[in-house]
C-alpha cells in the first residue's frame, strides 16, 4: 500500500503541469558534449578485459542538449559508444538521458521520462566531472538509470533537498535481474543538506521483479525473484584547495539472489597544487557475502593526478592514475561490484575534450 501511494503521489505531481497556464516564454536551448579518449597498461580487467599490453579506447562520447521554456524544461544526452541496439525495458542504451520536467519552485521541481535514479553520491557526478579517470565499484550498487517520474527540491530552507520517484524496474543496475514491465516497479529516495563548504547525503533504492520472468542464470528459480534493496550515504568537505569525499552503499539480495550482499566504501582526498594541477588519492574496499560460501574482500587504490588545460577545469584536461589491487583479487566474487574493479594493478590516462 505505501508503494502505491508513492507512485500516485509522484505521478498526480508529473500531471499537475497540465492545468498551470504558463506565460509565455522565449526558449533558452543549449548543445553539449564531451569525448574521453583513454589508455591503460598493465592487466587490470575493469570491464572484463584480460588485456595486459598498452591499449587505447573510448570512456564516453557524449552529445546532447539542455532546454527550457520558463519552468518547463527538458534534457536529452546519447552516448555513441552503445550503439550494439540493447535494450532495457524497451529503451535502447545509446540513450542515456530523456527527460520533461516543470519547476513550481525550487522545493518541487518534477521530471519525467528516463534519467538517473537518486541512488549514489559520486554515481550522481556525471563522467565528465569525475575525481579519476573510472567510476568505482560503488557503481555496481546504485540503481543506476531507469523510465520513471521524480519530484525533487533543492536549498529549501537554506540548504537542505530531497529525490523521490518511482521507475520501471531497474535492468540497467548491474544488480538487479531481469524484470517486466508492469510486473513490478522501482523506488527510491535521497535528503541532502549542502553549504558551499559541506555536503552531506542519505538514501534508500530498491527494484522489484515480476514473479513470472524466469531468471537467466542456472540457480534454483525461487533464490533469483528478491526485491534487490540498496542504501548508503556520502559526505563531501571542501576547503581552500583541499577535498575529501566519502561514501558508504550496501546491497541486499543482489541479483534477486536471497541472502546474497555486497557492500562497497571508499575515503577520497584531494589537493590543488594550483590551478592547473591537482593530485588526488581514493581508496575502495568491497565486500561480496554470499548466502553460502565465504565471503571475498577486494581494494583498489587510485593515485591521480589531474591536469588542467584550460580555466574551465572540465573544457579541456588530461588524468593520469596509477591502480593499486589488495585483498582477493585473484577470487573476489563481487557479481555486481567486480564489473567496475580492478584485481592487477594497472595504469590509466585520459584525455577529455568537453563544449
Amino acid at each position: 500500500m505505501k508503494k502505491k501511494l508513492i507512485t500516485v503521489a509522484v505521478a498526480a505531481a508529473v500531471a499537475a503541469p497540465l492545468s498551470v497556464q504558463a506565460g509565455e516564454a522565449k526558449p533558452k536551448a543549449k548543445f553539449f558534449g564531451y569525448t574521453q579518449i583513454t589508455a591503460a597498461a598493465g592487466k587490470g580487467q575493469y570491464d572484463n578485459k584480460n588485456a595486459d599490453g598498452l591499449r587505447f579506447g573510448a570512456d564516453s562520447i557524449r552529445l546532447g542538449y539542455k532546454i527550457k521554456y520558463d519552468k518547463a524544461w527538458g534534457f536529452l544526452q546519447v552516448d555513441f559508444n552503445k550503439t550494439d541496439n540493447k535494450n532495457t525495458n524497451g529503451i535502447p542504451e545509446i540513450l542515456k538521458d530523456a527527460v520533461a520536467g516543470y519547476k513550481f519552485s525550487k522545493a518541487a521541481n518534477v521530471h519525467a521520462g528516463l534519467f538517473k535514479t537518486p541512488v549514489g553520491m559520486d554515481f550522481s557526478n556525471p563522467s565528465k566531472k569525475l575525481d579519476i579517470t573510472k567510476r568505482g565499484m560503488d557503481t555496481g550498487l546504485v540503481l543506476e538509470r531507469a523510465a520513471g517520474v521524480m519530484l525533487s527540491g533543492r536549498k529549501i530552507g537554506g540548504g537542505f533537498g530531497y529525490d523521490i520517484g518511482v521507475f520501471n524496474p531497474a535492468e540497467r543496475s548491474k544488480a538487479v535481474t531481469e524484470a517486466e514491465i508492469g510486473g513490478d516497479q522501482a523506488y527510491a529516495g535521497r535528503v541532502l543538506f549542502e553549504t558551499d563548504a559541506l555536503h552531506l547525503e542519505a538514501y534508500y533504492g530498491s527494484s522489484g521483479v515480476d514473479v513470472h520472468v524466469p531468471p537467466k542464470t542456472n540457480h534454483d528459480p525461487s533464490a533469483n525473484h528478491e526485491d534487490y534493496t540498496v542504501m548508503g550515504a556520502g559526505a563531501i568537505y571542501k576547503t581552500g584547495p583541499f577535498t575529501v569525499k566519502g561514501e558508504y552503499i550496501a546491497g541486499a539480495d543482489v541479483k534477486g539472489k536471497k541472502g546474497y550482499d555486497e557492500s562497497v566504501w571508499y575515503l577520497h582526498g584531494g589537493y590543488k597544487v594550483n590551478k592547473k594541477n591537482e593530485v588526488v588519492i581514493r581508496h575502495y574496499a568491497a565486500t561480496s557475502e554470499p548466502a553460502k560460501g565465504s565471503s571475498t574482500d577486494l581494494g583498489n587504490t587510485y593515485f591521480g593526478w589531474n591536469i588542467f588545460l584550460l580555466e574551465d577545469k572540465i573544457k579541456a584536461r588530461v588524468q593520469l592514475n596509477y591502480v593499486l589491487v589488495s585483498g582477493d583479487n585473484k577470487k573476489f566474487g563481487g557479481a555486481a561490484t567486480k564489473k567496475y574493479a580492478y584485481t592487477d594493478d594497472v595504469f590509466l590516462a585520459q584525455f577529455q575534450v568537453a563544449y
